[in-house]
C-alpha cells in the first residue's frame, strides 16, 4: 500500500493542474481600478477619498477634494433630511455610517462618482 501512494497522488497533482475553468482566468482587458485620491480629514477622522470606475469615468481627485471639504464645511449647517444630502457645486452628496458606526460620504454629478473609505 506504501509503495503506490505516492504514485497515485503525484498523477493526482498532474492532471489537477490542468487549464480548467477551476484556474484563475487573465483579467479583463477592459477593466479600470477606482482611483485613490487621497485622504481628507473630516469631523470623525481622516477618510480616503476613492472615485470607482463608471461607464462615464472617473471624478477629478482635486474637484473631488475640494467638494468633499466643502460639504463638511457646510452640511453641518444646510444638509438635509437623514441621508444629509446637499447639493455642493452640482455633486448630489449624501452621507451614512458603515459598518463600524464611522460616517461615510458619497457625491455623484453625472454619472460619474466618488466616496470616502
Amino acid at each position: 500500500m506504501g509503495r503506490w501512494l505516492p504514485a497515485v497522488l503525484m498523477l493526482a497533482l498532474l492532471t489537477a493542474c490542468g487549464a480548467g475553468p477551476t484556474h484563475a482566468q487573465p483579467p479583463d482587458p477592459s477593466y479600470v481600478p477606482p482611483v485613490d485620491c487621497g485622504s481628507v480629514t473630516g469631523p470623525a477622522g481622516k477618510r480616503i477619498l476613492i472615485s470607482p470606475a463608471l461607464p462615464s469615468g472617473t471624478a477629478p481627485c482635486p474637484e473631488a477634494l475640494d467638494v468633499l471639504r466643502a460639504y463638511y464645511r457646510d452640511a453641518p449647517h444646510k444638509a438635509q433630511g437623514t441621508a444629509r444630502r446637499l447639493v455642493v457645486n452640482g455633486w448630489t452628496c449624501e452621507s451614512d455610517t458603515d459598518s463600524r458606526n464611522a460616517p461615510q460620504v458619497g457625491c455623484d454629478k453625472n454619472g460619474i462618482g466618488f466616496m470616502t473609505h
